[in-house]
């Protein structure tokens, strides 16, 4: 009873805003470990001021950590565009599960052990009704209650979570692999951890490649080495030298003379 009140407490508010303003969109981004950034960006069309929603905000917060008993929320910044009449504040979640509202984030095991409600009307990528009994135990859940009690189209609401989607509320829309929008529809969605958004892997593959390119480019080449020619000259006392008699001929000799000339 004290955690639906503390919830109607916040909500009551953020539909008095809605209802003074027009709408709502709220963007709730889920981290890996359980955390989440949510965004509320508010059309105020200049019934309120930057001061007066952020004093709101504020109250709320800290009214809210009292409760839980730690800092569970944080006001990390809140802005104002004053030509549109746009007011957007950004809270930090630390842990959907301390939120004290029924939010839940963990696998589908815990979610039925908790008897978390919604599971028996989900359908697929697809938009086919699935079988409560077929959700496998090891996919995780995302879910956030009482927007499914605004059926005036004043509240949107997107979930992006950390990996891919397979199954979520019935009339809910999956815009992304990981993107979820909800219009008064009850807020779950059913995802595989670890997929999802934009493949990063891809740049640091891409990073790698750049850099050994970077440094294949800065590296010194190294001339050849050319050999001189190589000089087959002979030495000069060997050129000179003189060459073989032929076969039955006498070599001249100075000083002795040929056997035909003897007497």
């Amino acid at each position: 009873m004290k955690k639906s009140k503390r919830f109607m407490t916040i909500l009551s508010v953020i539909l008095m805003t809605a209802m003074l303003s027009g709408c709502i969109a709220v963007e709730m981004r889920v981290n890996g470990n359980g955390s989440c950034d949510i965004t509320y960006t508010i059309d105020t069309s200049g019934l309120l001021s930057k001061s007066e929603v952020e004093k709101t905000i504020k109250e709320i917060v800290e009214k809210q950590n009292q409760r839980a008993g730690k800092n569970v929320a944080i006001l990390k910044s809140i802005k104002e565009d004053k030509e549109k009449g746009i007011i957007t504040a950004l809270l930090s979640i630390s842990n959907i599960n301390d939120m004290g509202d029924g939010s839940f984030f963990g696998t589908v095991r815990h979610y039925r052990m908790k008897d978390g409600i919604g599971l028996d009307g989900l359908v697929d990528k697809k938009g086919r009704a699935v079988n409560e009994k077929d959700i496998p135990e090891d996919l995780y859940v995302v879910y956030t209650p009482g927007f499914e009690q605004e059926s005036y189209g004043i509240i949107k609401l997107t979930i992006i979570v950390p990996g891919d989607i397979q199954y979520l509320t019935g009339g809910a829309e999956i815009q992304k692999s990981n993107v979820a929008y909800f219009s008064g529809e009850t807020a779950l969605v059913v995802f595989k951890k670890g997929g999802g958004g934009f493949p990063y892997w891809i740049l640091l593959l891409a990073g790698a490649i750049f850099i050994i390119c970077l440094i294949m480019k800065r590296k010194p080449t190294i001339a050849p080495v050319v050999s001189p020619p190589v000089t087959t000259h002979a030495p000069e006392s060997v050129a000179n030298f003189p060459t073989e008699p032929k076969t039955g001929s006498v070599s001249a000799v100075p000083g002795v003379r040929r056997s035909s000339e003897e007497v």
